[in-house]
C-alpha cells in the first residue's frame, strides 16, 4: 500500500537561544574507559546554573566513562562534551583491561540532541542496540566445496556471475543479463530492481520463489545483489481468494491483514529458509555463522558461504523475511567504510543541486526505492537517504528496526532511533526542523543538497491534485503563464482534509520561489520522483511533527 500509519516523529526539540551550558566540561580529567548505554538516559541542559531543560541518549550509544560512583556513573558522548550521570544498570562499561584497545566514540559534536523514544516506542523496544562484531566468521576459507560459476548459476537459477568477478563487472551489464529493470541512475550509484509479480511471471533462486530481486552498482560496478523471499512487506501475497476479494471491493483502503495470512507467511518463511539452505550447502559445503552490521537494532545474523571473492549471507529474522545478500568478501574487513562513504558524499552535496531556467532548484541526483505493493513508505524513504548519504541500507532491515506491521504502518520514532547510531558513527546525525509549508524554511536546506523527510497526509484528494497539476506541468513552455494564470485556475476552494488512515512520509528535493511551488519525491517508482506541490497544500497536509534532515 503506498499510504499508511507514520507515528510522529518523537525528538526532544533543542533549547536554543536560551544561553543553555553544558555542565562543566572533562577537559582535566582523563576518561579511563568506554562503556554502552544499555537504556535511554537524561542529560539535563543548565542555563546561569539554573536547570533549564534536558535531552536524552537513546540506548546503545558509545560513551566515555569519567568516573564510577557510589550508585551509577559519570559519562560523557566526547572529550568536548560535558558529563552526565547514569545508575549502574543504565550502562555496561568496557572491561579496564582493554581500555586501551577501545575506541573513542565520533568527535563529531551533534548541535542538535539525538532522537529520544516516545513512550509508546520505548515500551515495544525490548533490544538494546549495542555495537556488535560485523562479521564472527574468521577462516579464510568457509566453503568446502568450489564449484564453477556454471554450477553456480545453474543453482541459483539466475544468470548473476559472468565469466570472471561480479565486482569488476559493469553494473548495467550484469542487470542487462539479469533483466532487471533500472530503478534508479545518479551520479556515484545505481539500483536495479524487479518485482517478478510486476510481469505476473515467478522467479525462483535456489529452489524457493523470490519476491523482489536488487542489485545495487557504485561508481559503474557492481556493490551487492540482494534476493528477497519470503517477507512480511509482502503479506498479501499469501492472501487467500476471499482476502484477495475482499482488498479488491475497497482498493484505496489500508490492507486487512487476517490470520490466514500471517500464518500463510510465517509457513512460506520456514520453507524457504529450509529449501536454500539445503540448496546452498549442496553447493559451497558447510556453512559458517556470520554477522552483519556494527548495531543490534541495524544487524543481521545468519549463515555465511565464501565463493572466489563472493560472500553469500542467509538470513531469516523471525516473522520478518528471508533474504540472500551477496556482497564483497572483502567488505567485511573495513570497518571504517560507513564514514568515509558519509564523509565522501556529504563533501559533494551542493554539487548534486540542479538549477533549472524556469526557477526550479531541485535534488535530481537521488536514489529512488520502488517500496512496490509493500506499505513501507518509511523504510524505503529511509532507504533513499541513506544511500544518497553513501551508506548502504536496506528497507527490509529498516522495517524491522521500525517495528514495521504485516502489511504497513512504521513507527518513525523507532528508524530514527535505531539509524541514531549508525549515523552518529558515520559522523553524521539527524536533526529536526520547522516547517508550516512555507519555502523559505526549506529553501536553505535544499540549497545545500540535503533532501528532508516529510511526514503528511497523502489523502486521495491531495494526490488526485498533484497529478492533474503534473499532468500540465512537464509540457509547460511559458512559465509566467504557468504562474500567473495556470496555477490560479487550478486552485481549489475546499482546504485538504487531514486524514491518519493516509500518513505517510516522503522527500522534500525541491522548490520554486517564483510559481511557489515544492517538489516532493515518493517511494513509488521512477515516476514518482519529482512531483510538485503548492505552499497551500503542503500547508493543509503537513504533520505537526516538522521535518527531519540528515546532516
Amino acid at each position: 500500500m503506498k499510504h499508511l500509519h507514520a507515528h510522529a516523529f518523537g525528538l526532544i526539540a533543542l533549547l536554543c537561544g536560551l544561553g543553555v551550558e553544558w555542565p562543566l566540561s572533562i577537559q582535566a580529567a582523563e576518561p579511563s574507559r568506554g562503556g554502552t548505554l544499555l537504556t535511554s538516559s537524561r542529560m539535563d541542559l543548565t542555563s546561569e546554573g539554573r536547570p533549564v531543560g534536558f535531552i536524552t541518549i537513546p540506548s546503545g550509544t558509545r560513551v566515555l566513562v569519567v568516573s564510577e560512583l557510589d550508585d551509577g556513573y559519570m559519562v560523557a558522548r566526547t572529550r568536548e562534551e560535558a558529563p552526565f550521570k547514569v545508575s549502574k544498570g543504565s550502562l555496561s562499561p568496557d572491561p579496564i583491561s582493554v581500555a586501551a584497545a577501545t575506541p573513542a566514540p565520533s568527535p563529531f559534536v551533534s548541535a542538535t540532541p539525538p532522537p529520544a523514544l516516545s513512550s509508546t516506542t520505548a515500551g515495544r523496544s525490548s533490544e538494546s542496540p549495542q555495537r556488535i562484531t560485523p562479521s564472527v566468521a574468521s577462516s579464510s576459507t568457509i566453503s568446502t566445496k568450489t564449484p564453477t560459476t556454471e554450477e553456480v548459476n545453474k543453482a541459483l537459477g539466475i544468470p548473476l556471475f559472468g565469466s570472471g568477478s561480479l565486482w569488476e563487472e559493469n553494473d548495467a551489464m550484469v542487470a542487462n543479463r539479469l533483466r532487471w529493470p533500472q530503478e534508479s541512475k545518479t551520479t556515484y550509484e545505481a539500483g536495479y530492481r524487479r518485482y517478478p509479480y510486476t510481469f505476473n511471471t515467478e522467479t525462483r533462486v535456489l529452489g524457493a520463489r523470490s519476491l523482489a530481486l536488487f542489485l545495487q552498482g557504485v561508481n559503474d560496478r557492481p556493490a551487492r545483489a540482494t534476493i528477497l523471499f519470503a517477507n512480511k512487506g509482502d503479506v498479501a501475497f499469501f492472501s487467500s481468494a476471499r482476502d484477495a476479494l475482499q482488498q479488491a471491493a475497497n482498493p484505496k483502503q489500508p490492507l486487512n491483514v487476517t490470520d490466514n495470512m500471517l500464518r500463510g507467511f510465517q509457513d512460506a518463511m520456514r520453507k524457504d529458509k529450509t529449501t536454500i539452505e539445503s540448496s546452498l550447502k549442496a553447493l559451497f559445503g558447510d556453512a559458517q555463522p556470520a554477522r552483519t552490521g556494527r548495531f543490534i537494532t541495524m544487524a543481521e545474523a545468519g549463515q555465511r558461504w565464501d565463493w572466489k571473492g563472493h560472500t553469500f549471507l542467509l538470513v531469516a529474522p523471525p516473522n520478518e523475511y528471508v533474504a540472500l545478500r551477496i556482497l564483497p568478501t572483502s567488505s567485511f574487513a573495513d570497518a571504517d567504510a560507513d564514514r568515509k562513504s558519509f564523509l565522501s558524499a556529504k563533501a559533494n552535496l551542493p554539487k548534486r543541486v540542479e538549477r533549472r531556467e524556469n526557477g526550479d532548484v531541485l535534488i535530481s541526483d537521488l536514489p529512488m526505492v520502488d517500496q512496490g505493493r509493500k506499505g513501507y513508505c518509511v523504510p524505503a524513504t529511509f532507504e533513499r537517504v541513506l544511500r544518497y548519504y553513501g551508506l548502504s541500507e536496506d528497507m527490509n532491515i529498516l522495517a524491522t528496526a521500525g517495528k514495521t506491521a504485516a502489511g504497513g504502518g512504521t513507527s518513525v520514532d523507532a528508524i530514527q532511533s535505531a539509524t541514531y547510531n549508525l549515523l552518529r558513527d558515520a559522523g553524521a546525525n539527524i536533526s529536526q526542523k520547522t516547517f508550516s509549508g512555507s519555502i523559505q524554511e526549506i529553501k536553505p536546506i535544499i540549497d545545500a543538497g540535503k533532501p528532508i523527510l516529510f511526514t503528511h497526509y497523502s489523502t486521495v484528494e491531495f494526490n488526485k491534485r498533484v497529478d492533474e497539476r503534473m499532468s500540465h506541468r512537464v509540457a509547460v513552455t511559458n512559465w509566467e503563464e504557468w504562474k500567473n494564470n495556470f496555477l490560479p485556475s487550478l486552485k481549489k476552494t475546499i482546504p485538504l482534509q487531514p486524514d491518519p488512515l493516509y500518513g505517510h512520509i516522503c522527500l522534500i528535493i525541491g522548490y520554486n520561489e517564483k510559481t511557489r511551488e515544492i517538489a516532493i519525491s515518493d517511494s513509488w517508482g521512477p515516476a514518482a520522483t519529482e512531483r510538485w506541490m503548492t505552499e497551500e497544500e503542503a500547508r493543509q497536509i503537513k504533520q505537526t511533527s516538522g521535518v527531519t534532515v540528515i546532516e
